[in-house]
């Protein structure tokens, strides 16, 4: 077999390139592997983010519905019972979430405030508002509707 001056040029190139390559870092089944847990972990992120916005938006609707109950008040009209204990456990909530966000506002506040809500969870202390806690009990449209 004769090998044409082309042929010789192309496989001393090719040669060329694959001394100057290093070897993979990473062999490619591990490579595989990794970036599937980096794919797994980017839809929990992305469905945490998105369960995150809609507790907040939750979490701003209760405190809104505080205001109205709390304007009432200063209105010096007459409150329910029922309406008495919605604002007390909005304050709560309130006063719950202000140090976080506080917290948050700091340089390295996002870490801080999850190792603390950890922290918090482990000791026994509630330091998240109502939206963001795990539902207890899931109440169907018609058991609320008929209680």
């Amino acid at each position: 077999m004769k090998i044409t001056e082309r042929q010789l040029r192309k496989i001393i190139r090719e040669s060329l390139i694959m001394e100057r390559r290093p070897p993979p870092a990473v062999p490619q089944g591990k490579f595989r592997r990794a970036w599937g847990w980096i794919r797994s972990r980017g839809r929990a992120g992305w469905s945490s983010t998105r369960r995150f916005f809609q507790n907040l938006k939750s979490e701003l609707s209760e405190t809104r519905q505080g205001i109205v109950i709390l304007t009432k008040l200063a209105r010096r009209h007459r409150l329910e019972p029922d309406e008495m204990q919605e604002l007390k456990d909005q304050m709560k909530d309130v006063a719950r979430g202000l140090p976080l966000l506080a917290l948050i506002a700091l340089p390295g506040g996002g870490i801080a405030t999850v190792a603390l809500v950890r922290i918090a969870e482990k000791v026994g202390v509630e330091m998240l508002p109502s939206s963001f806690r795990a539902p207890t009990e899931r109440v169907t449209y018609r058991a609320w509707r008929d209680r």
